[in-house]
């Protein structure tokens, strides 16, 4: 089979779905079924057995983290864009994530950084990490399999995590952690970095902004992003009636000196 073990989205008129393609297998839908050796171009359109049109193409970073199976709670796209601004990240950046997850971030880190930076990422779950490496390399596989990177994963918690262990300087600090704060209980950061933090709660933030400050890190700043669709069809032009509303807070900070 041409595309076999390719993701790909199949998408009907209100409906996408996330599918890996195998050999004599099918897809099995309320509008038909559609069989996978009869996809032999990608985008394609097939029609199901019930006559329903189905596209079938590769899905973007966007389609693929919204659809795919996860464990932990994933950061979601629209925060994902604002942590890689507040962070400053770009191709040669150094990263330390701490709260690997589900892999959603952590995939668009290795995305941006490849083989000229690095990531390293912390995690008290090994589990966790497992099926993020998985989310990586199935995302990766279907689009370039010479893709590089530099990717580092640590099983460990706060407590026995030591910052100095980490054999260069890092640039920026990500978290997704409920006490990030405990970081400074244990560890001292004593060179130029950025610091981005996503928290779910409010009180969560107090406490971090303070210890932040008590750390002597400037340009505190908390942001909530919320995301708005707007439906723009033939003389229709108003804003959905859902958005996606408070997923987290984007708490950031620099420590200059």
């Amino acid at each position: 089979m041409k595309f076999e073990n390719s993701l790909v989205v199949i998408k009907s008129n209100n409906q996408k779905y996330l599918a890996v393609l195998k050999e004599g297998g099918e897809f099995v839908t309320d509008n038909g079924k559609i069989e996978y050796n009869q996809i032999t171009n990608l985008p394609s359109i097939i029609k199901s057995s019930t006559g329903d049109d189905f596209k079938i193409y590769s899905p973007s970073y966007k389609e693929f983290v919204l659809l795919m199976k996860r464990g932990p709670q994933i950061i979601y796209p629209k925060d994902v864009g604002q942590i890689i601004i507040e962070g400053n990240i770009v191709n040669d950046s150094k990263v330390l994530e701490m709260g690997t997850g589900s892999g959603a971030l952590t995939l668009y880190l290795i995305l941006i950084l490849g083989d000229k930076g690095k990531l390293i990422s912390l995690d008290v779950d090994d589990k966790n990490q497992y099926r993020a490496k998985k989310t990586i390399e199935r995302y990766l596989s279907t689009f370039n399999n010479e893709f590089k990177y530099n990717l580092k994963l640590i099983n460990s918690d706060l407590v026995n995590f030591k910052y100095s262990d980490i054999d260069e300087k890092v640039d920026v600090i990500i978290t997704d952690l409920p006490e990030p704060w405990k970081f400074f209980d244990f560890n001292k950061i004593e060179h130029e970095i950025t610091w981005v933090s996503y928290l779910p709660s409010i009180t969560q933030v107090e406490k971090l902004t303070r210890r932040l400050h008590d750390n002597y890190f400037e340009n505190i700043e908390v942001k909530e992003i919320l995301e708005r669709s707007w439906i723009v069809k033939d003389k229709i032009i108003r804003p959905m009636n859902e958005m996606v509303g408070h997923t987290g807070f984007i708490v950031s900070g620099r420590l200059i000196s």
